[in-house]
């Protein structure tokens, strides 16, 4: 499989939410919103393209010494194929070339799928959010993960 990362474009709002809505049916993020979180400073991202169309999103932030991954899914038929992987290390590149320190995220606990992608790239469990995610009528933890960036620097 040949697989383009392409930096986010401007405008992107309602076929990220799309796809959104997709990978996340418990926690979806409308077109508004997206509009919005793209505006914000340091915002950027990168979206994922096995063939002609996405199969995957990734949406961080860089806010000086940390990164925040903000939100990130790849559709349910693209899976367990590395696109995933694939733009968690676009992510990571991208801090480390701006010199960001780390970068921080949040995995719902039931999530093991994520949970296994993220330790797999070098995610480690620094914190949890009691409750954090609603479910149809139950509540989910959020674990806190951070890799560090800066100590890589000097990594071939």
């Amino acid at each position: 499989m040949t697989l383009r990362l392409e930096p986010l474009p401007p405008g992107l709002a309602v076929p990220i939410a799309a796809m959104h809505r997709v990978c996340l049916p418990d926690e979806p993020w409308d077109a508004a919103a997206f509009a919005r979180i793209l505006a914000l400073s340091g915002v950027f991202g990168y979206l994922a393209c096995p063939g002609a169309e996405p199969a995957g999103f990734i949406l961080a932030r860089d806010l000086g010494a940390e990164a925040e991954v903000l939100t990130f899914g790849v559709l349910p038929e693209a899976r367990r194929r590395g696109i995933g992987r694939a733009l968690i290390e676009a992510v990571v590149g991208e801090t480390r070339r701006r010199g960001v320190a780390s970068i921080v995220l949040e995995v719902a606990a039931d999530n093991g799928a994520a949970r296994r992608l993220y330790a797999g790239c070098g995610f480690l469990q620094v914190g949890r959010r009691p409750r954090y995610y609603r479910r149809a009528g139950t509540a989910v933890d959020a674990l806190i993960l951070r890799r560090g960036i800066a100590s890589e620097a000097d990594r071939p």
